[in-house]
């Protein structure tokens, strides 16, 4: 078996495999067995894409939010293994709420101990989220509106959660599909009925290593962040 490792100790042949998959036409329940079964490799594994979609969200974040964030509660969409609240704890903001399709994700969450409420639910776009209307002041969802993952038709759900005048961050690769397409258009459909403004978009290069058929590529690809207020 080819156990390539690279400087951090991390199996590459693994990782790419991993990263492949993620990528890859799952139904719900492949999809919640593969994050699963990769929770306990997942933070190690994204490192070989050099994923920094997390730091970059909450680093825009930290940037634009002049509110008592001792107070203010973050809702994690999805959650995975807690980094956005491990960055964001470090900032000063010391309440979070998260929600993973993946029990095992989930439980590395917990380990934490950053979420004062952790909910298992798979997230799609025709049912409501577990929520009640305007809960959250800060609403982040880094990395997870994407191809295979979340639907774009979550957006109506991100804006219900919010406070008004509370803000959603959304954070993206820039890839060509039309997944990304009809996100962006919803975007704009909301900006145009005014219910929310945008404070931020911010294209950033090198955000992460792309991937080819045959794994991580040594090129990157750009992304955007987005910060949103509700009106």
């Amino acid at each position: 078996m080819n156990c390539r490792m690279n400087k951090a100790g991390i199996n590459v042949v693994a990782a790419n495999k991993n990263l492949l998959l993620m990528y890859s036409d799952m139904d719900t329940e492949e999809k919640v067995n593969f994050y699963n079964s990769w929770a306990e490799n997942y933070e190690k594994h994204m490192s070989v894409m050099d994923y920094q979609a997390p730091s970059h969200g909450v680093e825009t974040i930290d940037s634009v939010y002049s509110d008592d964030r001792s107070s203010a509660l973050v809702f994690d969409v999805p959650c995975g293994t807690g980094k956005v609240a491990e960055l964001m704890q470090k900032l000063g903001f010391k309440n979070f709420h998260g929600i993973d399709g993946s029990e095992e994700m989930l439980k590395i969450s917990k380990s934490k101990g950053l979420y004062q409420k952790l909910m298992h639910c798979l997230i799609t776009g025709d049912k409501q989220l577990p929520v009640k209307e305007g809960t959250y002041d800060v609403v982040m969802v880094v990395g997870g509106i994407a191809q295979q993952h979340l639907p774009w038709e979550i957006l109506p759900e991100l804006l219900r959660i919010t406070k008004t005048g509370g803000l959603i961050c959304l954070t993206m690769k820039t890839e060509v599909s039309d997944h990304r397409n009809k996100l962006l258009a919803s975007i704009q459909e909301f900006l145009k009925k005014g219910l929310w403004e945008e404070i931020v978009k911010r294209r950033i290069e090198k955000w992460q290593k792309d991937m080819l058929l045959t794994g991580v590529s040594e090129e990157y690809a750009d992304g955007i962040v987005y910060i949103l207020r509700k009106k």
